[in-house]
């Protein structure tokens, strides 16, 4: 009787995990999976501009985001003129990125609150004044940490649309290799070639990474880098683990 109370206790701890279907995936799973690589990544991007502001660039401040922020958004205007997901994103998405602004940082009342305590501190009045006031300490001490979060979060948001703007390229490339790989396994297969699970394990392992580490290395880059640089090289290094998995899928079912 206690060695079935046993068992019975340990079957559950021995069952192997639930795995979801791809309802689940898709209504549940991956969007929240999305959002924590957005954020992880904007995080990310403030602890280094912070950490260059403190060590790297003290002279320059909240400017070095700010030039950043102006660049990117002027590599948008001028490289993505046509997308097969919107006719004039050149047009289109600084609208947005606008209104974004607009609604976060200017209607928020966070722009005039800045505004205004720095006109305080600079008008001479000292800060032993305003001991008693959380707001105003902070405004004269983070004044510029403020202002690199607001300009951060701009460049996240334009790299993001970057990103998305980039999604056909990579269904392509994913099309492409798909295609590729199962003519290689094809040709494995009909010619008696030697089978791998080795390399078919790890080549499906790292289809994940090559998705999502070139993403967060993108969007949490500190200076401004050209799309072109980051994106094509994660666009064939997809490519290329998807190829192999597929050619190294076993040849018989």
């Amino acid at each position: 009787m206690a060695e079935a109370r046993r068992d019975a206790e340990r079957s559950p701890q021995s069952r192997p995990p639930r795995q979801h279907g791809l309802l689940y995936n898709l209504v549940w799973g991956w969007p929240w999976a999305l959002v924590g690589l957005l954020l992880s990544s904007l995080l990310l991007s403030l602890l280094i501009e912070y950490a260059g502001m403190t060590f790297f660039w003290p002279d320059e401040g909240a400017s070095h985001s700010r030039a950043v922020m102006n660049t990117e958004l002027g590599w948008l205007s001028t490289e993505f003129t046509r997308s097969l997901l919107l006719s004039t994103p050149s047009v289109t998405v600084p609208g947005w990125i606008s209104l974004a602004y607009q609604w976060l940082f200017v209607e928020s009342g966070m722009q005039s609150w800045l505004q205004s305590q720095q006109a305080v501190t600079a008008a001479g009045r000292s800060v032993s004044q305003f001991s008693g006031e959380l707001s105003q300490w902070l405004a004269y001490h983070l004044h510029d940490y403020l202002l690199a979060t607001v300009y951060v979060t701009v460049v996240t948001m334009v790299r993001v649309i970057i990103l998305v703007l980039s999604v056909p390229l990579f269904v392509m490339v994913i099309l492409v290799a798909v295609v590729e790989g199962l003519g290689r396994r094809d040709l494995r297969r009909y010619g008696a070639a030697y089978e791998s699970s080795f390399v078919y394990h790890h080549a499906k392992k790292s289809i994940k990474p090559a998705i999502y580490i070139p993403c967060i290395l993108y969007l949490s880059w500190p200076t401004a880098v050209y799309p072109n640089l980051l994106i094509w090289p994660a666009a064939m290094l997809l490519g290329m683990a998807v190829t192999v998995t597929m050619a190294s899928f076993k040849k018989y079912l």
